[in-house]
């Protein structure tokens, strides 16, 4: 009984991953090297990582005829465009989500079926929590908990999580790849509703 409480709770240590980067801005600012996590170093690095989830999701796509994973390609380009802080990129990216809900709220029994792939389902919940935490940072939620540093940390902490989470898009990417297969006997390759 505790072996399988250990191994059903255990998987979804991905959903720690966020914090872990969190550690890692700490540790760094402790050795005085927080230049390794520097804001500029990290936005350099973001449209990169994003670029390599959209390539990814769009050959998917392409190979699987599938709208999950186009999808999942134009939520990674929303991110993408939002790297670039343009007049609307959060527009865009709000746009990006609504469509992705639609569409899953519209497809219940396939999103069911992208689901029922437990990696999956813990490896998308776990990247959409570190994204939402590293929106709780931007927003200085943490300033209201007294987390130490934060007023010198938050950038590095925020950029750092929010590249924590593009890092683990590569990595639904990768698991999306696995589901992808069994998609293609489905009615998914149907035109988007």
């Amino acid at each position: 009984m505790k072996t399988s409480l250990l191994h059903r709770y255990g998987q979804w240590w991905p959903i720690l991953l966020g914090f872990a980067a969190m550690g890692l801005v700490y540790v760094a600012a402790g050795f005085g090297r927080q230049e390794l996590f520097s804001k500029s170093l990290n936005e350099r690095l973001a449209p990169i990582l994003l670029a390599i989830s959209i390539a990814g999701f769009l050959l998917q796509a392409v190979v699987f005829r599938s709208q999950f994973h186009l999808l999942m390609a134009i939520v990674c380009a929303g991110l993408f465009c939002r790297e670039w802080h343009f007049s609307g990129s959060s527009v865009i990216m709000y746009i990006t989500l609504a469509l992705f809900m639609f569409w899953a709220f519209r497809r219940k029994e396939l999103f069911g079926r992208v689901f029922a792939k437990t990696t999956l389902k813990i490896w998308m919940i776990a990247t959409l929590a570190t994204y939402v935490l590293s929106q709780l940072i931007a927003r200085r939620l943490f300033r209201h908990l007294h987390l130490p540093q934060e007023m010198q940390l938050h950038i590095h902490l925020e950029e750092t999580v929010e590249n924590t989470a593009h890092i683990m898009m590569i990595v639904v990417c990768i698991l999306a790849w696995r589901v992808g297969s069994s998609m293609v006997k489905s009615t998914d390759s149907q035109p988007l509703p």
